[in-house]
C-alpha cells in the first residue's frame, strides 16, 4: 500500500511538473535578450560562484569556489586565497579594495605597485577565540563599516579606523542571514528572528514564526520606506515601518525556492531560484520574463545576481556564470524552442506574429497591453500553421488574408491553416498586386502567373501565357508603363511588356551589360518610395526609357555609393532598410547607418527585413528572428572605457611589469601616477600590451586604435585586435595610448601607459658629457693639425702655382707659335693653291695667245698667196679681228683682280706707290712676281723677247731699283 501510494505521489508530482513547466514556458516572453554563458572550464575556475561585484574601472569580481575571479571583458584571472579555500563573499570598496570572505579567511585584495592583486588578511585583528569561524557567507558595507557574517559571528570592521568588533550569536543560536536596507543592517538570528543593529545593540524587528522559523535569503528595497524579504521556502515578505507581513507574489518562484533577489530600479526585480533559473518580476509580483535552461541558461541553480554599470544582469550559478543583456534593444525570437532554424519572412497581423522558416510557418499570439509597444516583450509560445510544412519564402497581407509564398506553391492562411491555391511553376517566391486592378501576380520557380480574384475564390488564369520560364525572386510592377520588371541572379534584368489591362504578355526583353548594367550577375529590382530602382554590384541604377539604357541613379548613388544591395524596403517613415552581403543598414534623412552587431547573422542570399514600426524591426537570420527596437537603439549612449590588462616586457624572457591596476594615494586609479612610471633596463626592448573594454556579453564589436608616442607618428587604424607588440625599441621615454569605440560609435577616452627605457652606460648623460669634452679636445687638436697641414699645403700650393704659371705661360707661348705656324701653313697652302689656279689661268692665256698668234701667222701667209682681191679683203678683216682680240684688256682685268687676291693686293699697292706705272708695267711686274720666263712673258704680252728685256729695263727705272739690285728680287720683296 505504501509502495502504491508512493507511486501515485510520483505520478502526481510528474503531472504537476509537466503542467508547471508548460505553464512556465507559455508565460515567457517571445523575445530573448542576448545570453552569454561561461562554463567553469572557460574561466579555469571552480563551478560555483557566490557573489559578484564591480569596481570603478569596470572590472568584475566573482567569489568562486577556487578563489577570487576577475573578468575585464576579455580575460579571466583567478586569485587564490592563501589557504586555497572557497571564496564565499566579496564587496568592492570605493578605494578599490576587494573585501573577501572565505573558509577561515577574512581580508581584502589590493594591488601592489606592479598592479598585481595581493591578499591582506585581517585575522590578526580578531580576538584569538574568534578566529575559527568557518565560512564568511556574505559581506555588507554601510558607510565606513564593513560587516562579515559567519555562522557564529558577525565581524564589524571600521574601514577608516582599522578596528574590528565581533558580534557573537547567542548561545545555541546562529546568524543565518545578513542584509542592508537603506542605511541599516538587518540580520536573522535563529533564536531572535529578524533584528536590526542600532547604536545600543541589536533590536528585534520581528520574531514571528514565519520569519523566525524560515531561512531568509535576501532583502531588497521596495519604494522609499519598504523592503521585500525573500525566504528559501516560505515566500516573500514585506517589511514596513509598521512591521513584517507576507507579500502576494506569483507562487512559481516561491515553489522554485528563492535563493537571491535583486532590485532592478523601482519597478522590477530579478529573482534567482534554486531549481528554475531567473524570474523577472514587477513590483506587484507579476512575472515579466523567465530565464532558464529552456531558453539559454546553462544551469538553473542561481547563487547570486548582480547588475553591472552597463545594465547587464549577471548570475553566479551552481555551474558557471551567465550574463543577460536585459536592457538590450535587440532580442532573438525563436519560433522553435532550443532549435536553430533559419527564418525567411515575418508579418504581424491581428495581434499575431507570423514567422516563415525553413520548416513551415509559425505564429504566436501577442499581448495587446504592452506599454512601450515592444512586441518582443509579449508572453506566449509559437505554434505551427497546419499544412505549412516545408520552406516558406514570403508573407504578405492581401485583401484581408495572409498569403504565403512556399516551396510547394501559393497558399492563403485562414483559421490557422494553410489553404493551397496553386502550384503552377513549382514553388512561389512572392506576390505582387497590380495598382487599380483586383487581380495579382505571383512570381514562381518558372516565371510569373496571373491569379484571378473573385472573393472568396482565387483561381489561376489558365489563358495567361508565361513567356519567361525563369525563376523570378525579385519582381516590381510599373503600371504606368504596363511593365513588369524582374531580375535574374545570373543573366541580367528582364522587362516584360504587358497589355494595357495586364491580361497578357506582349514581349520580353533581357537587359545586360550592353544596356548599361555594370554586370550580368547579382542584379535586383526594388521599389523605394514609389520609384523603381535596380541594385547592382556597383551601386543603385535607374532605367532611362528615352535611351533604353541603365544609368547610375543620381539620388541613391550618393547615399549607397557602390554598395551592393541585396534587399531593400521602406517603412512608414520612408526610411530605407536594406541588406548587403552580411550587413544590415538603414537610410534616414540621407545618412546611412549600419548595424555591425548583426554581421554574419543573416541568411545569405535570402535576406529579409520587416520594419513594422520604430519599436519592432524584424530581421530574418540563420537562427530565428532578430528583433530590433530601433527607437530604444537610437537612444542608446553607452559610456565605454578601456583598460590595460597587462604589459609584458622582454629581455630574453618575459617579465610582467604591469598587471591591470594603478594605485594613487592609496586608491585604485584609472590613470598612471608619475611615481609608477617604470624605468627599465636597456635590455628590455620588446613590449606586449594587452587591453580591453568594459563591454560584456557576446559579440560586443569593440574596435581599438593605439599609438606609441615616441615611436609612432600617427594613430593606427580602428581594429578589433586588443593587443599590440613592439620590438627593438631604442632607449627613451614612451607613452602607449589606446582608445576604444563600440558599434554605436561611442568612443572612450584615451588610456595611457608610460614607461622609460634607460640608456646603456655609454648612452648616459655622463658618458655624453665625456664624449662632449673629448669631442672638443679632438676638435681643437684637429684644428691645430689642420692649420699645420694647411700651411704646408699653402706653401706647396704656392710653389706649384708658380710652376704651373710658368708652365702655363710656356704652353701659351708654344700654342701661339703653333697657331701662327698653322696659320702660316694654311696661308701658304692657300697661296700655293691660288698660285696653281693663277698659273693655270696664265697658262691658259699663254696657250690662247700662241694659238691666236699661230692662226694669225698662218692667215697672213695665206692672205699673201690669194689672187682674188675680194677674198684677200675678207682675210685681212679676219687678221685684224685676231689682232684686236690679242690686244683686248678684259682678260688682264680679271687676271689682275685674281692676282691681287692671291698676292695680298700686290698690284694695287705697287700702283699706289708708283703712280707712273702703265698697265704694261703692271703686267710685267705681275709676270715677274709669278717667276715666269722671258719667253713666257713675251708670249703672254705678244711681244718679242727683246721687247721683254726693254720692258724690264723701263720698269726698273720707274721703280727706282738700285743698280746693284735685281728687278726680280725687288718685286718679290715688295710689301
Amino acid at each position: 500500500m505504501k509502495k502504491m501510494l508512493g507511486y501515485r505521489l510520483k505520478i502526481t508530482d510528474f503531472i504537476w511538473f509537466v503542467l508547471f513547466s508548460l505553464n512556465t514556458i507559455g508565460q515567457n516572453t517571445i523575445g530573448i535578450p542576448d545570453i552569454t554563458n561561461y562554463p567553469h572550464e572557460a574561466m579555469n575556475a571552480g563551478t560555483q560562484t557566490w557573489e559578484i561585484g564591480q569596481d570603478s574601472l569596470g572590472i568584475l569580481y566573482f567569489a568562486n569556489n577556487s578563489g577570487l575571479l576577475t573578468y575585464n571583458g576579455k580575460d579571466w584571472k583567478l586569485h587564490a586565497l592563501p589557504n586555497k579555500t572557497v571564496t564565499r563573499s566579496l564587496a568592492v570598496m570605493p578605494d578599490g579594495k576587494i573585501m573577501i570572505g572565505g573558509q577561515d579567511a577574512l581580508g581584502y585584495f589590493f594591488p601592489d605597485n606592479n598592479g598585481n592583486l595581493q591578499f591582506h588578511s585581517l585575522l590578526n585583528k580578531l580576538p584569538v577565540e574568534s578566529r575559527n569561524f568557518g565560512d564568511i557567507w556574505n559581506i555588507v558595507v554601510i558607510r565606513d563599516e564593513v560587516f562579515f557574517r559567519a555562522t557564529k559571528f558577525i565581524y564589524q570592521y571600521s574601514y577608516r579606523k582599522g578596528t574590528l568588533k565581533v558580534h557573537n550569536a547567542q548561545e545555541g543560536s546562529s546568524w543565518t542571514f545578513m542584509g542592508r536596507f537603506q542605511n541599516d543592517l538587518f540580520a536573522q538570528n535563529s533564536r531572535m528572528g529578524l533584528v536590526k543593529l542600532t547604536l545600543s545593540g541589536w533590536k528585534i524587528v520581528s520574531n514571528d514564526a514565519p520569519i523566525k522559523n524560515t531561512l531568509m535569503t535576501d532583502i531588497q528595497p521596495l519604494g522609499n520606506d519598504s523592503a521585500l524579504i525573500s525566504t528559501l521556502r516560505n515566500g516573500i515578505f514585506l517589511i514596513t515601518p509598521n512591521g513584517v507581513r507576507p507579500y502576494d507574489w506569483d507562487s512559481r518562484p516561491v515553489k522554485d525556492q528563492v535563493y537571491t533577489m535583486l532590485a532592478l530600479g523601482k519597478q522590477s526585480f530579478a529573482v534567482g531560484t534554486v531549481s528554475n533559473g531567473i524570474y523577472m518580476m514587477d513590483r506587484y509580483g507579476k512575472i515579466i520574463r523567465h530565464f532558464s535552461g529552456n531558453n539559454g541558461l546553462q544551469n538553473n541553480n542561481v547563487r547570486c545576481l548582480f547588475v553591472d554599470r552597463g545594465g547587464n544582469l549577471w548570475a553566479g550559478l551552481d555551474e558557471g556564470i551567465v550574463v543577460i543583456k536585459i536592457n538590450s534593444s535587440v532580442h532573438r525570437i525563436l519560433p522553435v524552442s532550443q532549435t536553430r532554424i533559419a527564418t525567411y519572412a515575418s508579418l504581424v497581423d491581428n495581434n499575431r506574429l507570423f514567422i516563415g522558416t525553413s520548416d513551415g510557418l509559425y505564429y504566436s499570439k501577442l499581448d495587446s497591453d504592452i506599454l512601450d509597444g515592444d512586441l518582443s516583450r509579449s508572453t506566449g509560445s509559437f505554434e505551427r500553421i497546419e499544412g505549412s510544412d516545408g520552406q516558406v519564402w514570403s508573407l504578405k497581407k492581401i485583401y484581408g488574408d495572409i498569403w504565403m509564398g512556399h516551396h510547394d506553391g501559393a497558399f492563403r492562411i485562414r483559421n490557422n491553416r494553410a489553404e493551397y491555391l496553386t502550384r503552377y511553376g513549382g514553388g512561389t517566391w512572392l506576390f505582387k498586386t497590380i495598382p487599380h486592378h483586383k487581380n495579382l501576380f505571383n512570381a514562381t520557380y518558372s516565371g510569373i502567373q496571373r491569379l484571378l480574384i473573385d472573393r472568396p475564390q482565387i483561381t489561376a488564369d489558365s489563358s495567361f501565357e508565361n513567356k519567361l520560364q525563369e525563376p523570378l525572386r525579385f519582381v516590381e510592377i510599373d503600371s504606368a508603363q504596363n511593365t513588369i520588371w524582374a531580375s535574374h541572379p545570373y543573366r541580367g534584368i528582364y522587362r516584360i511588356y504587358m497589355s494595357e489591362n495586364f491580361q497578357k504578355t506582349i514581349n520580353v526583353k533581357l537587359y545586360t551589360v550592353e544596356n548599361g548594367l555594370p554586370g550580368n550577375i547579382n542584379n535586383y529590382v526594388f521599389r523605394l518610395n514609389g520609384k523603381i530602382i535596380f541594385a547592382t554590384e556597383k551601386g543603385i541604377y535607374a532605367f532611362d526609357p528615352a535611351e533604353e539604357i541603365f544609368k547610375k541613379d543620381e539620388v541613391y548613388a550618393k547615399v549607397f555609393r557602390n554598395e551592393s544591395i541585396r534587399f531593400a524596403t521602406v517603412d512608414a517613415k520612408k526610411r530605407i532598410w536594406f541588406a548587403s552581403e552580411n550587413k544590415i543598414g538603414v537610410v534616414e534623412k540621407g545618412d546611412v547607418r549600419f548595424f555591425p552587431e548583426f554581421e554574419g547573422m543573416l541568411v545569405g542570399g535570402f535576406e529579409n527585413i520587416y520594419p513594422m514600426n520604430d519599436q519592432n524591426i524584424f530581421i530574418g537570420s540563420s537562427n530565428g528572428i532578430i528583433h530590433l527596437n530601433y527607437e530604444k537603439y537610437s537612444l542608446q549612449k553607452n559610456t565605454i572605457s578601456v583598460i590595460f590588462n597587462k604589459v609584458v616586457a622582454n629581455n630574453g624572457k618575459d617579465s610582467l611589469i604591469f598587471n591591470g591596476y594603478f594605485v594613487e594615494n592609496g586608491k585604485v586609479s584609472s590613470r598612471q601616477p608619475a611615481e609608477l612610471i617604470k624605468k627599465l633596463h636597456p635590455s628590455f626592448s620588446s613590449f606586449h600590451f594587452n587591453f580591453s573594454c568594459n563591454q560584456y556579453g557576446s559579440s560586443p564589436k569593440i574596435m581599438y586604435r593605439y599609438k606609441l608616442e615616441g615611436f609612432d607618428k600617427n594613430w593606427s587604424e580602428w581594429l578589433e585586435k586588443s593587443d599590440k607588440d613592439y620590438t627593438n625599441l631604442p632607449y627613451g621615454s614612451y607613452s602607449f595610448m589606446v582608445q576604444a569605440r563600440d558599434y554605436l560609435g561611442n568612443t572612450s577616452g584615451v588610456y595611457t601607459y608610460k614607461f622609460q627605457i634607460e640608456p646603456r652606460w655609454y648612452q648616459t648623460l655622463y658618458a655624453k658629457a665625456v664624449y662632449f669634452i673629448l669631442g672638443i679636445l679632438m676638435i681643437l687638436l684637429a684644428v691645430h693639425f689642420h692649420h699645420r697641414r694647411m700651411n704646408r699645403q699653402r706653401k706647396k700650393f704656392e710653389k706649384e702655382e708658380q710652376q704651373m704659371k710658368y708652365l702655363h705661360e710656356l704652353e701659351i707661348e708654344h700654342n701661339e707659335r703653333e697657331i701662327i705656324k698653322l696659320r702660316n701653313e694654311r696661308l701658304e697652302t692657300e697661296v700655293l693653291y691660288k698660285n696653281r689656279e693663277l698659273a693655270a689661268m696664265t697658262m691658259h692665256l699663254y696657250k690662247r695667245g700662241r694659238i691666236l698668234s699661230k692662226i694669225r701667222e698662218e692667215l697672213d701667209v695665206a692672205t699673201h698667196k690669194l689672187s682674188i682681191n675680194s677674198d684677200r679683203t675678207n682675210f685681212i678683216k679676219l687678221l685684224k679681228m685676231i689682232s684686236d682680240e690679242e690686244k683686248r684688256e678684259g682678260d688682264w682685268e680679271k687676271f689682275s683682280v685674281y692676282f691681287d687676291e692671291v698676292h695680298n693686293s700686290f698690284l694695287q699697292k705697287l700702283k699706289g706707290r708708283y703712280e707712273n706705272l702703265s698697265p704694261t708695267d703692271l703686267k710685267m711686274s705681275a709676270y715677274i712676281k709669278m717667276n715666269l720666263s722671258a719667253k713666257e712673258i713675251a708670249q703672254l704680252m705678244n711681244i718679242t723677247i727683246k721687247g721683254v728685256e726693254i720692258a724690264r729695263y723701263r720698269l726698273k727705272k720707274k721703280l727706282d731699283v738700285p743698280p746693284d739690285q735685281n728687278l726680280n728680287s725687288f718685286i718679290n720683296n715688295f710689301n
